[in-house]
């Protein structure tokens, strides 16, 4: 099959043609156009059965929880603590999918009458999961039972001492176990675990916490629990959603059905108080809400006071119904946001400027940074950026009393945690997964960690695979953009992991109105472009860079996404731009 590509500053353009015979199959089933169907291609929807399956999605699709291990045995437990008036402390993660899994069980729990609090550990003082210190407090609270949400799987020591105390400890988790689950629990809900026989394994730590909302339900139903009228649980499928997709778990199978009414909650004028009041400082207020908005709007603002040490304020607004209270909430996560973004800017100006003086991009296959000045709660952040901008594996790490606690990002090449089992001898602990990892180090060892990072991804990288690729689906003229191909963008959402936006490629675009740059610090690139009379708005986010190319052209190949916004009843489409070169230069056909 024959392919093209082409090498711009900062990527590899790559694409490779669906095959006619399946193209021309797909659209003899359904009336679409070409360059949808290489879309639908490139998901693995290759007859008109899968593409009925991928386009459905009830909610009948959401498989029994009781197929999950140990479901029915956390639900029981639940049903007779509730039975028996016995305090319950729901116990979470400090990021967005933690705090959404605490709120989904605090609301849940305080509907069917149970006396529930909650608590989420200070990320710098206490750091994540479950702590023996925590525990004890909780247990001096009255609790009877601890339920864990998005943590706990691998926590065998604190579950033991919460046993021997007298506390009860259901375990809700998503995250890979180790080789010991904690048996002490009564029961350990995560269908990562070995022994569990459910067929998704993607869910979130909210989606998790749902299904056991889901179990709990359907036991308390058949116990008769329920006098008047049964819950109706869709109303909490908003909080599984901004968990689901911050937590960035792939938007396929159940995660796709969760999402999609997630969003239309999302997206209602009557969505919960502090959502409501969260979309407005995001600056999403009326619009339909996507899993870009979700992503980038709305789940920073939650994260931004956990990564900076206290998740407290994001749980208040999402449990709140007070709209005054949730407005004052919505405020001060957004200036913490705010002041979130600063302290990254900051950091991540510095480390551009140590990499460039110090030319460390070309010196080193692998980029290690450290300071003792820089925020534990931004480095992974910065870490990202530094992959994103190099293309290049990156450990950013900041020191306290002579421990370094560090954040690694990487490549699609290269598999970060089997880079960090190489250098284990000089680690203090490291735990993590191909593309993110964390790890301590003593100061010592900082020397050593650079050289032998850049030699274990030196030994296994090739020059190719530090170049960015940026693949397209399909080529696209003027005339493919109409409503069809609006509708058909809207039956393929939400867009996320597992089955991302399509990315187009129009070439020989001209110039319709000189170029600006607008947003925060002048940083995003706004263009008007027009082809065969139709003209197109366009914007290329972080994309100040490209001044010089823009300014001495006017004729263009964009590659983009296009993004189909707009307010309650209005609807248009904007192309998110990923890449832009002068239209004069070459291409390279392969076969």
């Amino acid at each position: 099959m024959a392919s093209v590509t082409y090498r711009s500053r900062k990527y590899k353009w790559v694409y490779t043609g669906a095959d006619k015979a399946l193209v021309d199959e797909l659209k003899s089933a359904y009336p679409i156009a070409g360059c949808v169907a290489e879309v639908l291609l490139n998901r693995g929807i290759r007859d008109r059965a899968a593409l009925e399956s991928y386009l459905d999605t009830p909610l009948t699709g959401l498989t029994s929880p009781f197929l999950i291990k140990d479901m029915d045995r956390a639900a029981d437990c639940i049903a007779q603590a509730l039975a028996n008036n016995e305090k319950i402390c729901v116990y979470g993660d400090y990021d967005v999918d933690g705090v959404t899994s605490v709120a989904l069980m605090y609301h849940f729990l305080s509907e069917v009458g149970a006396d529930v609090g909650y608590y989420i550990p200070n990320r710098l003082e206490e750091g994540y999961g479950l702590n023996t210190a925590a525990i004890d407090e909780i247990k001096a609270g009255g609790a009877k039972l601890i339920i864990t949400v998005d943590c706990g799987i691998n926590a065998v020591d604190e579950v033991e001492h919460a046993r021997n105390i007298g506390l009860k400890v259901i375990i809700t988790d998503h995250h890979q176990p180790s080789e010991q689950i904690p048996t002490a629990a009564c029961a350990v809900v995560n269908p990562m675990r070995e022994d569990d026989t459910s067929q998704f394994k993607c869910l979130s730590g909210v989606g998790v916490a749902f299904k056991v909302v889901m179990a709990l339900r359907s036991r308390m139903n058949d116990l008769g629990r329920f006098k008047a009228k049964t819950p109706n649980i869709k109303k909490y499928l908003d909080l599984v959603t901004l968990g689901t997709v911050a937590d960035v778990v792939p938007l396929t199978g159940e995660n796709r059905i969760i999402v999609r009414h997630g969003l239309e909650i999302l997206s209602g004028r009557d969505c919960r108080a502090g959502l409501k009041e969260l979309k407005r400082v995001a600056g999403v207020d009326g619009s339909k809400v996507t899993t870009t908005h979700v992503g980038f709007g709305l789940a920073p603002r939650i994260n931004a006071v956990g990564r900076l040490g206290n998740s407290d304020k994001g749980l208040r607004l999402l449990v709140t119904s007070d709209r005054a209270q949730a407005r004052y909430l919505a405020d001060e996560l957004d200036r913490e946001n705010k002041d979130r973004q600063d302290i990254e800017k900051e950091i991540i100006e510095e480390s551009f400027a140590r990499v460039e003086k110090n030319r460390l991009h070309e010196k080193y296959k692998g980029l290690v940074l450290y300071s003792k000045e820089w925020h534990q709660g931004v480095i992974g952040i910065v870490a990202s950026r530094l992959v994103e901008k190099y293309h290049m594996p990156a450990i950013v790490l900041t020191f306290d009393d002579g421990v370094g606690k560090g954040s690694g990002r990487s490549i699609p090449s290269f598999d970060l945690y089997k880079g960090l089992e190489q250098l284990q001898d000089i680690l203090l602990s490291f735990g993590g997964h191909k593309y993110a990892a964390g790890l301590k180090i003593s100061e010592e060892h900082i020397s050593s960690l650079q050289k032998r990072f850049h030699k274990a991804v030196d030994e296994l990288l090739s020059p190719e695979d530090f170049v960015a690729e940026l693949r397209i689906d399909a080529f696209i003229e003027p005339e493919d953009i109409n409503q069809d191909f609006t509708r058909w963008l809207e039956k393929m959402e939400p867009y996320g992991s597992g089955n991302s936006e399509p990315v187009f490629c129009m070439k020989n675009v001209r110039k319709y109105q000189p170029e600006t740059f607008v947003g925060r610090d002048s940083m995003h690139l706004k263009m008007f472009l027009e082809k065969n009379g139709k003209t197109f708005d366009c914007i290329g986010y972080n994309m100040k860079s490209y001044e010089s190319v823009v300014s001495s052209s006017d004729n263009f190949d964009i590659v983009f996404t296009p993004s189909v916004t707009g307010y309650y009843n209005g609807k248009y489409m904007q192309f998110v731009l990923k890449d832009i070169k002068q239209a004069e230069e070459p291409w390279q056909e392969n076969v």
